[in-house]
């Protein structure tokens, strides 16, 4: 059997307290192993960026439990969950965060350098990376110099920097055109199978959730 990346056992979360609390999850479990894909739909605050949240331990659920590969992360300390996620979990939002006075390069090498991988050998995995999304040409270019789509696929290598064994995404498409959304999605997945990650994105767009493995609807 594939090794499980991701499960969440029953797990609810609401807002506010008593009589004003607001129930964004309830009792939801589900497994994500090796290589799989999940997307996540739903209208506007049905609750996908809380999920989101709350699997890569950014938010802790009222109840449940949540494992990453096998560590319940619920369990975890603030501290801890800080330190397991930056090994172990890639994130990319809809807008990059991609920090303007670094170069691409420099973008995808500082979570290396942040878990205390040496300046050099983050410079060399970031260089792989950024070929891997074909931009080596772009290596020098800052964020304000690189289109959309080129912003996008280096997000995803910084994601990717610390060989995290899960990518979540958060709309990741929602600024990109339709043909910049193909090319997005063939580089994702082709990245997913290969290093073999579990990957989960909140999403819209049908063009991305057709390309995934399972759907979650949250209403």
């Amino acid at each position: 059997m594939s090794e499980s990346i991701i499960t969440l056992q029953n797990i609810s979360k609401s807002f506010g307290q008593n009589s004003s609390s607001i129930k964004v999850l309830e009792d939801l479990s589900l497994d994500l192993k090796k290589g799989e894909s999940l997307a996540l739909v739903g209208a506007s605050g049905s609750g996908k960026s809380t999920l989101l949240h709350v699997i890569c331990g950014l938010e802790k659920p009222n109840k449940g439990n949540v494992y990453i590969k096998g560590v319940n992360i619920t369990d975890l300390s603030t501290d801890e969950r800080s330190l397991f996620r930056g090994k172990e979990v890639g994130f990319v939002y809809q807008f990059h965060h991609l920090l303007p006075d670094l170069t691409a390069l420099e973008n995808i090498a500082l979570p290396a350098m942040l878990s205390g991988i040496g300046k050099e050998e983050a410079f060399e995995i970031s260089a792989s990376l950024l070929e891997q999304v074909n931009l080596n040409d772009k290596k020098a270019n800052r964020p304000n110099e690189l289109s959309g789509g080129e912003r996008q696929r280096v997000a995803i290598a910084r994601a990717m920097s610390n060989n995290p064994s899960c990518l979540i995404m958060d709309e990741p498409t929602g600024n990109l055109d339709k043909k910049n959304v193909e090319n997005f999605m063939n580089l994702l997945m082709d990245m997913v199978s290969t290093r073999e990650i579990a990957l989960i994105i909140a999403t819209h767009d049908n063009n991305v959730s057709s390309r995934l493995d399972k759907l979650l609807n949250l209403e």
